[in-house]
């Protein structure tokens, strides 16, 4: 059985409600103590949106948690345990012990006109950038200080490996296992002509690259990290790379093989 101190975060349904109430109640039983400030263990039960949300409140301090999550939401990429059987999860927390699986994620730092800092965020799934109104996006994009493309169309999806099977997956992008410490470019709708000539295809780029996105139009600037939109007037240059101080932690208690949960998201069972 773990040993430290827990929290428990829920999907506001009645469901969720009921299964953290049992959770809670095993926990509390074997000798853990619930902390919401500073968990060694974090515990959450709902969807994928959950599961970004709360990696979004625990940010600061992700390299001490570990995360486990029981789904009862849609498609569950980030849970092993679902309605039908989260049942399981009490007998398998006394008497197996977990392996940690760790998935990088994604920083972005985003500066003004005069090169001075105004955001600094973290991404478990991915960053978007596009405009506030819609119109049309148009950008210099920069490899490792290189200049690459001039981008214009509605916007570019950068993605963490976990979150190749969101927004991403919907733009044609790669399907990335987990565990691999990359990440990935991806146009959406793009405009191609004489002077705005794109590649075309997603960009997987490594540990050790950076991609510098460099606007055209500095205001009415719109940068979405996850499910959070920030709205900036002026922005000069987006830096996004690879998080080299965090990176988040799984508890795994049962052996669901990635791909095995991508057949069984979007393919299906035969």
């Amino acid at each position: 059985m773990l040993k430290g101190t827990f929290s428990v975060e829920i999907r506001d349904d009645d469901v969720s409600q009921e299964i953290a109430t049992k959770l809670k109640r095993l926990l509390l039983f074997n000798g853990m103590e619930e902390s919401k400030k500073t968990p060694d263990y974090v515990f959450i039960v709902g969807g994928d949106g959950t599961v970004l949300r709360t990696f979004n409140k625990y940010v600061d301090i992700v390299n001490d948690v570990k995360f486990l999550s029981i789904h009862t939401g849609h498609l569950g990429f980030y849970t092993d345990y679902s309605v039908q059987n989260f049942e399981k999860i009490f007998h398998d927390m006394v008497s197996i012990e977990p392996v940690i699986d760790q998935y990088p994620l994604l920083r972005i730092n985003a500066y003004c006109k005069d090169n001075n800092l105004i955001a600094d965020y973290y991404s478990l799934n991915e960053v978007t950038v596009d405009s506030v109104t819609g119109s049309t996006y148009a950008a210099r994009v920069y490899i490792n200080g290189e200049h690459f493309e001039n981008f214009r169309g509605d916007g570019l999806c950068i993605s963490t490996p976990t979150g190749s099977t969101a927004y991403n997956k919907s733009l044609g992008g790669a399907v990335i296992h987990p565990q691999m410490d990359l990440f990935q470019v991806t146009e959406i709708a793009a405009l191609n002509n004489l002077v705005y000539r794109t590649l075309g295809n997603p960009i997987i780029l490594s540990k050790d690259d950076e991609l510098v996105i460099i606007p055209n139009e500095y205001d009415d600037h719109r940068i979405r990290v996850d499910y959070m939109d920030f709205n900036y007037n002026t922005v000069s240059k987006i830096k996004i790379t690879l998080a080299e101080d965090k990176k988040i932690s799984f508890i795994r208690y049962n052996d669901v093989d990635f791909w095995k949960r991508v057949k069984r998201s979007f393919i299906g069972d035969e």
